[in-house]
């Protein structure tokens, strides 16, 4: 079968990816206001996040006031809405397409190819990304809170499959390589692409399995399109 979709990773791909180090200084700005020691709140996020990510929580509060419990606080709501705008404001700052992300996309629905979103992310991700000029331009969006699983598992992929209405050999899957995302859809059948922009030399230890990636590599997103359409 023919190429029919292409399936894209937020964090990374159409967006930058955030440094670990800028992560865990917004989590020692939220634990110092909810008077928690910032190495213990750093720590359990960290432990929780495939929770967070995967919505055993109904919202971000209710999230952050389990943390809070199993640290043995009680900051009241008050500090929680603080320590919650603190991490939307740190959220907002990131969901920002790269400067090819609107053309690449754009070109390739002219083609006539299927688009979708697939991202592990928390509650918030979505309200933002819906803000973004990308959103409109995707026919699925499968935000991984919201459907109870996280990459790599594989039912989020053959999930994204369904709501697109294609196989997995008929996509084509473009991440940074975080959580084994890259390896996990090549199993299911997709054709995986690596995409490390030359600025990109962060380092986030939740995609550092696909360092060594052997797989097909861009720089960046417009060679996407190069790719797909021929």
């Amino acid at each position: 079968m023919g190429l029919r979709a292409v399936i894209f990773d937020l964090y990374g791909t159409l967006i930058d990816l955030f440094e670990w180090s800028d992560e865990q200084d917004v989590l020692a700005r939220m634990a110092d206001i909810l008077s928690l020691p910032a190495a213990e709140f750093q720590k359990t996020w960290t432990e929780t996040y495939p929770e967070l990510v995967t919505g055993a929580f109904h919202d971000e509060v209710a999230y952050i006031g389990n943390l809070c419990d199993r640290l043995g606080a009680k900051p009241g709501d008050e500090k929680l809405s603080v320590a919650l705008a603190i991490k939307h404001e740190f959220t907002s700052g990131l969901i920002i397409p790269r400067s090819d992300a609107e053309e690449t996309l754009n070109r390739l629905r002219a083609a006539g190819l299927k688009l979708a979103l697939l991202t592990n992310c928390s509650p918030e991700v979505p309200g933002y990304w819906n803000r973004t000029a990308l959103a409109p331009l995707m026919d699925a969006a499968i935000f991984s809170f919201q459907v109870g699983c996280k990459k790599p598992d594989p039912r989020i992929y053959n999930l994204t499959c369904e709501r697109l209405g294609v196989g997995p050999e008929e996509c084509v899957f473009v991440g940074d390589g975080g959580n084994r995302e890259l390896e996990a859809a090549d199993e299911v059948g997709m054709t995986s692409i690596m995409i490390r922009t030359p600025e990109d030399h962060i380092y986030n230890p939740r995609r550092t399995a696909s360092d060594g990636w052997a797989g097909r590599r861009i720089a960046h997103l417009m060679e996407v399109a190069e790719i797909a359409i021929r």
